[in-house]
């Protein structure tokens, strides 16, 4: 039997496990943390897991703001090459190739507002804060600040709008990767 990668195994079990990958493709998850509903097994069928990353990617696309744009079939779709891979900006590969061009983790909201409105991480961070709690007049001015970023950074005034809303819409129902990570830990584990 092959020797596994160490850094593939987390408290005894490894983490790249093909039996385990096939139990949630076929979305054979009944008593399965976070993957038991209908609709979690048939995106689990769409998707076919075959890393961990995948795990903890579809916790965070099971939620209501990426479902509400359909992004949670748009990264199957994505990831299993039935829809090309595409970026709202060309420059957006450096920062969500990660995640089939998509806005998944709170993370992803951060680093985009780092390369596209040359937030600082302290500013990406206070957006994300700000997009959680859903205050108005703190919306508003991160909206102000974030479109006006866009276009200082030389990206134009269009897609700094088409952006924020992109972020104000589901960006509030975003995990932390870390979040979803330790929850697909959970979810792989059981």
């Amino acid at each position: 039997k092959a020797q596994r990668d160490p850094s593939f195994v987390v408290e005894g079990i490894p983490l790249d496990d093909p039996a385990t990958f096939a139990l949630l493709s076929r979305g054979d998850t009944i008593g399965v943390f976070q993957l038991e509903s209908p609709p979690m097994r048939q995106l689990l069928k769409a998707m076919a897991p075959n890393s961990f990353e995948d795990v903890s990617a579809v916790l965070a696309l099971y939620r209501p703001g990426p479902m509400s744009v359909n992004m949670h079939y748009d990264y199957a779709d994505r990831k299993n090459e039935r829809k090309p891979v595409e970026y709202f900006h060309e420059d957006a590969k450096e920062v969500l190739h990660d995640t089939y061009g998509l806005m998944i983790y709170q993370e992803s909201v951060m680093r985009v507002a780092q390369k596209f409105a040359g937030y600082s991480l302290a500013e990406a961070d206070n957006l994300r804060k700000a997009v959680g709690k859903k205050i108005r007049e703190m919306m508003v001015a991160e909206r102000v600040t974030f479109e006006a970023g866009v276009v200082k950074e030389g990206y134009g005034e269009l897609l700094g709008k088409q952006l924020f809303d992109i972020i104000e819409k589901f960006a509030d129902y975003a995990f932390a990767k870390s979040h979803s990570f330790g929850y697909g830990l959970v979810t792989y584990q059981t």
